[in-house]
Parts: structure tokens; sequence; C-alpha cells
């Protein structure tokens, strides 16, 4: 029938559907932020980044996008 260009459908005879139940959303903590005095190391072949760990990280992003060009 496909071919004949008819839309082919299952059988859907008997076939129920159930309602779709929601629970109430459980607050979820949040986890405390990790400060770090460390350092970040990018290395891209024989180059070497160090950032301090508190760089953002659209900086970093912006930095690795670089290294991968």
């Amino acid at each position: 029938m496909a071919r004949q260009g008819k839309l082919v459908l299952p059988n859907l005879d008997g076939m129920d559907f159930v309602p779709v139940e929601i629970e109430a959303s459980v607050p979820v903590a949040k986890p405390s932020p990790v400060i770090s005095s460390g350092t970040i190391d990018l290395i891209k072949g024989d180059v070497n980044v160090r950032l301090d760990a508190a760089t953002p990280r659209a900086r970093i992003a912006e930095i690795v996008r670089a290294l991968a060009t």
C-alpha cells in the first residue's frame, strides 16, 4: 500500500492510552561552590597554558577554541 502512495497505519484496535501523572517536584539542595586556589593547565602539543582556577569559564572556552585552530 505504501508503494501506491497510501498512508499505512498500525492496527490500534484494543490499544488504550494511560493518563500521565506528574508528581510535585522535590526541592534539590544546590551544591556549594568549590573555591580553589589551584591552577588549570591547558596542554596542546608543545603549548602549555597555565591559568588560575578562578578564570571564568567563558575565557577558558575562548582559549581552548584558539588552541584548537
